[in-house]
């Protein structure tokens, strides 16, 4: 099962289709997270499944049940982190093993007003936004403008921040012995960004303001993870999947 995290209806759509892949060229139908229907989608011949939210312990069982049997499953579900949507499952009483053996990634995003490319306006960071983007004070940054291309808005489109979650051995050992989330997130994003840390790349790229990623970063609950390389780049975000070089996620959402 993989998990597909986001706070808006659109974003998790995006994501979760992107996670589907390959397999989105096949026949990959939206279901509801229904047990009728989750049995219903068990009977046909899909290439995946895409469950939108898990209604109660029975659907996320047989979801995992799904997944067990060698069907792709991507669960998208309403969460501010990929710890928060692990959280959701628990809360949902699924069996401690399941979970742990079950569970193959959780990606979580959060979508930012992407500034317009034809108008960005570069200014210095004052210290504050410097402190919390980690940049030197007098970095330049960009803020919106407005011109044509966006219709006076400044903006043009949206940036997606996110985190990635891989369940490894040992996050599986974890999930089975119902450790807390903290330790969770200690394990998960020792070597690995966060949607706080991909929000300020975005802002130190100027594809987003510093307001936006501070929002993104306080609505995650998130902190900055120094030195750690950016989701959009990472060269084994397509991996996760398939166990075999894929187009890169960030590719995907983009797409």
């Amino acid at each position: 099962v993989v998990l597909a995290v986001a706070p808006t209806p659109a974003d998790r759509r995006i994501l979760a289709e992107a996670l589907a892949g390959s397999a989105r060229r096949g026949y990959a139908p939206w279901i509801a997270g229904e047990p009728s229907a989750l049995e219903a989608a068990a009977r046909m011949d899909c290439d995946a499944i895409l469950v939108d939210g898990l209604m109660d312990r029975a659907a996320a069982a047989l979801a995992f049940d799904l997944a067990r049997n060698g069907q792709r499953v991507v669960v998208a579900i309403e969460a501010v982190s990929a710890i928060a949507g692990i959280e959701h499952l628990r809360r949902l009483r699924i069996e401690r093993h399941l979970l742990g053996a079950g569970l193959r990634a959780v990606v979580a995003a959060h979508g930012a007003r992407r500034l317009c490319g034809e108008c960005r306006l570069p200014v210095q960071a004052q210290a504050s936004e410097s402190a919390l983007l980690g940049v030197d004070p007098g970095t330049v940054i960009y803020r919106p403008a407005g011109c044509g291309a966006c219709d006076g808005t400044g903006y043009a489109g949206t940036a997606l921040a996110f985190e990635a979650i891989a369940v490894d051995g040992a996050l599986h050992g974890l999930l089975a012995e119902g450790r807390d989330t903290a330790l969770l997130a200690r394990h998960a994003f020792l070597a690995a960004p966060t949607l706080a840390s991909s929000a300020r790349t975005l802002a130190r790229e100027g594809q987003i303001t510093a307001e936006e990623a501070i929002r993104v970063a306080r609505i995650s609950g998130g902190a900055v993870a120094g030195g750690m390389r950016h989701p959009h780049i990472s060269p084994s975000a397509g991996e996760w999947l398939d166990g075999k070089p894929n187009v890169p996620l960030s590719a995907r959402l983009r797409g």
